[in-house]
């Protein structure tokens, strides 16, 4: 009975470390091979359609170091209003190649106030998320359970100025507990197995 009590935790220590933590086929895009101007107004052309891998990006430019924006000097894609350079377009577009499930990227907004963004894809999934002003920081992962082969990222004012870069796709969402943390939990399960056999005595 005590050999098989252990045999137990010992197996439910196992699923809690690694049985739970999924291992995906990670797809990542990032834009480091790119190169741009530092400011909107010196890329050219205007917009940039940029196909990396199976996405398709319509919408915006490529810049590198960009001036005024402190969370990033990497390189990233992002659009602005035709209030400061036409040709721009609000939403950014992604088209993949075929449709994919989950979805989430870096966000960063050139605004100097908060403001609201909104990912949504053409299978009728969207999610809302508010980014602090651009000298706060102004950056965060966002994502969602995307199912189609569209993704757009929208800023919910009338101008807009932000940015986007390390695109994630057909991998678990950010939220899902980390191996850590099922380390953790399976630590208090055998502290709960311990106070079960306590009380048996």
């Amino acid at each position: 009975m005590k050999k098989l009590r252990y045999v137990s935790l010992l197996v439910a220590l196992f699923f809690c470390c690694f049985g739970f933590s999924q291992v995906a086929n990670a797809d990542v895009i990032d834009f480091e091979t790119l190169t741009g101007p530092s400011l909107f107004a010196e890329a050219t052309p205007i917009p940039q359609t940029i196909t990396i891998g199976e996405a398709t990006f319509t919408g915006g430019v490529i810049l590198d170091q960009t001036a005024n924006l402190p969370a990033n000097q990497t390189s990233v894609y992002g659009t602005i209003s035709p209030n400061y350079v036409t040709g721009m377009s609000n939403p950014i577009t992604i088209t993949f190649s075929s449709n994919i499930t989950n979805f989430f990227l870096d966000v960063y907004n050139g605004q100097t106030f908060a403001t609201d963004f909104i990912l949504a894809d053409n299978a009728g999934h969207s999610a809302t998320f508010n980014l602090a002003s651009n000298l706060n920081g102004g950056t965060t992962q966002i994502g969602f359970a995307a199912a189609g082969n569209e993704i757009t990222i929208t800023q919910s004012t009338s101008v807009w100025d932000f940015f986007i870069d390390n695109i994630h796709y057909n991998e678990s969402l950010p939220s899902v507990p980390e191996p850590c943390s099922m380390l953790l939990l399976g630590l208090g399960l055998m502290g709960l197995a311990g106070l079960g056999r306590k009380f048996q005595k």
